[in-house]
């Protein structure tokens, strides 16, 4: 019974760096919110740059710009969104939520856990 004892606690150790592994991509992962921001300056950018040296007609860059992030300001929704899920990024609450649950099982696996049994049998 103590190696099936000191087995499981391999593996809850096994368990603890992969999610503290999981937990470190997590926390560099870009969310949706993240790149339409950063989409929306570049866009704004390079609009302004293009109406003043190109044509007045780039001028329309960043109104496209604006207009998309005070649509997803009202409405929490706006058409870009769909095309970065489709580019395989999440939105912050669904990162939010795997880091949660993440978290609680890093703290069940590093909770010692002792049946009568094992201790009885250990000893």
């Amino acid at each position: 019974m103590l190696r099936t004892f000191l087995r499981r606690r391999q593996r809850r150790t096994d368990t603890a760096a992969n999610t503290a592994g999981l937990l470190h991509r997590l926390e560099s992962e870009i969310a949706q919110e993240q790149a339409l921001q950063f989409g929306a300056a570049a866009i704004g950018f390079i609009g302004a740059i293009l109406s003043l040296t190109v044509s007045s007609a780039f001028v329309l860059l960043p109104a496209f710009a604006i207009a998309t992030l005070g649509q997803y300001l009202l409405q929490g929704w706006c058409p870009p969104l769909a095309l970065l899920a489709r580019l395989g990024l999440r939105s912050s609450a669904e990162i939010d939520s795997e880091r949660y649950a993440l978290t609680a099982s890093l703290r069940r696996t590093r909770e010692p856990h002792f049946s009568a049994t094992a201790v009885a049998e250990a000893d």
